[in-house]
């Protein structure tokens, strides 16, 4: 099941939803079985379980209609028709390049249509999710990146289980993956112990993002509205006098330099340190993924420049496989 299977009554924004959607405005008046035809004939090929759930959040939302003869139709939602949802598109594209938002004139304005398109525009951005709420200050909208889905990674588990194996196997140390979630906090993936069994990445808790090296290189890739509501909900725990427990002391030791090797010293265990480089990024929260590793604190100065290299060279590896967001958040 990929990422856009779990749409429900809440739709997200995804091509395949808008694809659905839009094929629904053009061609009006097909059963599930018929629409799951169109859209084979046009490259968009899925299971019939797969267009069910996505028909069933659009008609959840009033966004299609479905008729006793089980045909649909569209629904209220869109009476402004197919090109509503290509403003709505373009509408996208342009907050994408304002983080700060625009208001809906100012929208207007960007993307060339009139006031009340861009109105039509910023209602379905708000009901899919993708478009936070106007600013009670400034009356602007922004891009919320977390309501957006992209297809998930390409690559399979015994890919990436093996390159991380490789990485073990040449270092002597364990790795795992690592990526953050919104609602469940720091996730490790991928998990590989070191030859020795001597490994202290498991005992990284959800809520230490800010005190690994590995939380530290995805939470620099998250743009500032998101880094803030993911530390206000998850915090900034103090577990040794090393760990940064502020906002402000926090984004002090972020760097956003491609290739940037991530070092957390006694940040999270007196005796311990970790290292990351980040492996693949992407807007949501959930999509940055770093490599890590760990090693006692007291052997770092020693090893680091050995785990360095094998450490990139499983990374470059990595880098070339993960095309998407990785699964849903499990401990693997």
């Amino acid at each position: 099941m990929d990422a856009s299977d779990h749409a429900n009554s809440s739709v997200q924004t995804s091509e395949r939803t808008l694809h659905i959607l839009q094929t629904v405005l053009e061609k009006p008046g097909r059963t599930t079985k018929q629409l799951r035809r169109v859209l084979a004939d046009a490259g968009a090929t899925m299971s019939d379980q797969t267009l069910r759930k996505h028909l069933k959040a659009l008609i959840d939302g009033d966004w299609v209609l479905l008729d006793r003869f089980g045909q649909h139709n569209p629904g209220p939602a869109v009476a402004g028709g197919a090109g509503l949802i290509q403003g709505f598109q373009a509408v996208l594209e342009c907050l994408r390049q304002f983080p700060d938002g625009l208001t809906p004139s100012e929208l207007a304005h960007q993307v060339g249509i009139d006031l009340h398109q861009a109105r039509a525009a910023i209602g379905i951005g708000l009901a899919f999710n993708c478009i936070a709420e106007a600013d009670t200050e400034t009356g602007r909208y922004r891009l919320d990146a977390d309501g957006l889905m992209l297809p998930p990674c390409t690559a399979s588990d015994a890919v990436l289980n093996s390159i991380i194996e490789d990485y073990v196997t040449e270092s002597g140390h364990d790795a795992a993956l690592v990526r953050i979630s919104r609602e469940h906090g720091l996730v490790l993936s991928h998990f590989r112990p070191a030859p020795g069994g001597d490994s202290l990445l498991p005992a990284v808790t959800p809520d230490a993002a800010h005190a690994t090296s590995g939380g530290q290189a995805v939470l620099s890739r998250l743009d500032t509205f998101q880094r803030h509501r993911y530390l206000t909900k998850h915090g900034l725990r103090a577990f040794t006098p090393q760990t940064p427990t502020s906002i402000d002391a926090l984004e002090q030791i972020l760097v956003e330099a491609p290739g940037h090797l991530y070092v957390a010293e006694g940040q999270f265990n007196e005796l311990g340190a970790c290292m990351a480089i980040l492996v693949h990024n992407g807007p949501r929260t959930d999509h940055p993924v770093a490599l890590t590793t760990s090693v006692y604190r007291a052997q770092l100065h020693r090893d680091r420049q050995i785990l360095e290299v094998p450490l990139r060279r499983a990374a470059t590896a990595l880098l070339t496989v993960i095309d998407g967001p990785l699964s849903s958040p499990v401990q693997q």
